[in-house]
C-alpha cells in the first residue's frame, strides 16, 4: 500500500540534542532545523518517533529539495497528547516558515494526527431488491462540533501498520459489528489519485490528516439489514458509544454534513462516470 512505500522513503536523518540549550535538531533538505518545546515541562523526544511527524519531515524534505519557495527556520512543539497505550496520539506545533523571495511569514500552525480511513458501506437486499441501496452510518458524540449524535461514515485512525484496507476492515467490525473481508473493500482514493496523493485532505490549512475513502457494497438478507438500525456498537471500554443508522443512498447527502460521506459520494459518482467503478 502507498503508506508503506511512502514511509520507506523516509531518509535516515540526524537527530541530536544540544545540551547547552536542551533543543533537538532535525535535518530537512540539508538544513539543520531546531525543534524546541514551548515550555520546559514538555518532553518532545517522543515526537520524533511519531510516524505522522516522520512522514511530515520526509514530505517537507522532498518539497524543499525540489523548490526553494519556502524557507523553514524552526519548529516549536506546543502540546502532546498521549493515548491510553502510551503512544503519541496528537501533536500541536508551530513552524517558523517564510516565503524565501519576500521574507513574509507563512501560516504554520499544525495540529498533527496522521491519516485515517473511512468506509462508505452500501447494503443491498439479497431477497428484496425493491428496497433499494442503503448506506450505513454511525451516530456518536462529537464534542468538538459539538453534537451528541453526529451521523457519519465508520472511520478510524491509521495504526501505523501501513495497511489501509486492513485498518478499514477492523474499523467496520468495531463500529458496526459487520465482518468484512479486505477483498470486499475498494480504495476509491487509490482509483482516483494513484500514488499522487496520500488521500483526501479535509483541513489542509491547519491539519496534516488525510483520509483514505473506501467503498464496500454488500448484499445481505433484508431482515439482517433491518436489524442494524438502532443497533448499539463500539468499543465501550474505549469510550465509544455508537448507534447505527440506515439511510437511502439517494438521500445520504442530505442526511449528514459529514465530509467523509460527502467526499465518498462525490468520488463514487465520478469514478462511475469515468468507468473506474
Amino acid at each position: 500500500m502507498f503508506l508503506r512505500s511512502y514511509a520507506s522513503r523516509v531518509p535516515h536523518r540526524l537527530l541530536f540534542r544540544t545540551f547547552t540549550t536542551m533543543e533537538y535538531n532535525i535535518s530537512v533538505a540539508g538544513k539543520t532545523i531546531p525543534v524546541k518545546a514551548a515550555t520546559a515541562d514538555i518532553d518532545i523526544k517522543p515526537v520524533f518517533e511519531f510516524q505522522p511527524f516522520k512522514d511530515w519531515c520526509a514530505a517537507f524534505d522532498k518539497e524543499l529539495s525540489h523548490s526553494k519557495d519556502i524557507t523553514l527556520n524552526s519548529i516549536q512543539i506546543q502540546s502532546i497528547d498521549i493515548f491510553g497505550n502510551d503512544k503519541v496520539g496528537f501533536v500541536k506545533f508551530k513552524t517558523d516558515a517564510e516565503l524565501t523571495e519576500t521574507g513574509k511569514k507563512v501560516p504554520g500552525i499544525v495540529f498533527m494526527r496522521g491519516g485515517a480511513v473511512s468506509v462508505l458501506i452500501i447494503l443491498r437486499s439479497s431477497d428484496n431488491p425493491e428496497k433499494g441501496d442503503r448506506v450505513l452510518l454511525t451516530l456518536q458524540p462529537r464534542v468538538p462540533v459539538p453534537c451528541i449524535k453526529m451521523p457519519e461514515l465508520p472511520a478510524g485512525m491509521l495504526d501505523g501498520s501501513g495497511s489501509f484496507s486492513g485498518t478499514a476492515a477492523k474499523e467496520i467490525e468495531e463500529e458496526t459489528g459487520l465482518i468484512i473481508e479486505e477483498r470486499e473493500l475498494t480504495d476509491m482514493t487509490e482509483l482516483a489519485y494513484g500514488n499522487t496523493w496520500r488521500g483526501v485532505y479535509p483541513s489542509a490549512g491547519g491539519c496534516d490528516e488525510f483520509l483514505r475513502l473506501f467503498l464496500c457494497v454488500k448484499s445481505l438478507p433484508s431482515k439482517q439489514i433491518d436489524e442494524l438500525e438502532g443497533k448499539l456498537t463500539g468499543l465501550r471500554d474505549h469510550g465509544e458509544a455508537i448507534t447505527l443508522k440506515l439511510v437511502k443512498l439517494e438521500d445520504a447527502w442530505k442526511e449528514s454534513p459529514d465530509a467523509k460521506l460527502l467526499s465518498s459520494l462525490a468520488l463514487l459518482d465520478a469514478l462511475k462516470k469515468t468507468g473506474k467503478l
